[in-house]
């Protein structure tokens, strides 16, 4: 808890017990949709509603600490953003996966400043893949 804490000042937020609720359920669940979210922050929170769930969820994507995460089945996931990585999302099975960044990501992300002559704030990938290594195995 005390890691959100810190997190949220360094964004300029207050550490309201609603958005500690928020982060705490996206680092339990992997990508959660908005329903698997607030059901879960329900369980421990009864008495928050969808509508301060929507608004936190938000504020924290406006200050860069959750992204969504597009998928094809038409759900938004969410997901903390703590470290550049990379979403490898399966077609077949739905599945998300987080793959780190490698040094050539990064060069890319600092040509296209400089080709641009921009300030790249962040750069999200998500590969979709038709079938990935939890459905080979089944």
């Amino acid at each position: 808890m005390q890691d959100f804490i810190i997190l949220l000042k360094e964004k300029e937020l207050k550490a309201t017990p609603q958005r500690i609720s928020v982060l705490k359920e996206l680092t339990k669940k992997k990508h959660p949709t908005m329903d698997d979210l607030y059901e879960a922050i329900k369980l421990e929170n009864p008495s928050m509603s969808l509508a301060t769930v929507y608004k936190n969820i938000a504020t924290l994507k406006e200050k860069g600490v959750v992204i969504e995460v597009n998928i094809a089945d038409g759900k938004m996931r969410y997901d903390i953003y703590s470290t550049p990585h990379i979403h490898i999302v399966c077609k077949n099975c739905q599945s998300i996966r987080d793959i780190d960044y490698n040094e050539n990501l990064f060069d890319y992300q600092n040509k296209l400043e400089l080709d641009e002559k921009i300030k790249v704030e962040r750069l999200d990938i998500v590969a979709s893949v038709e079938s990935c290594l939890l459905c080979q195995k089944k």
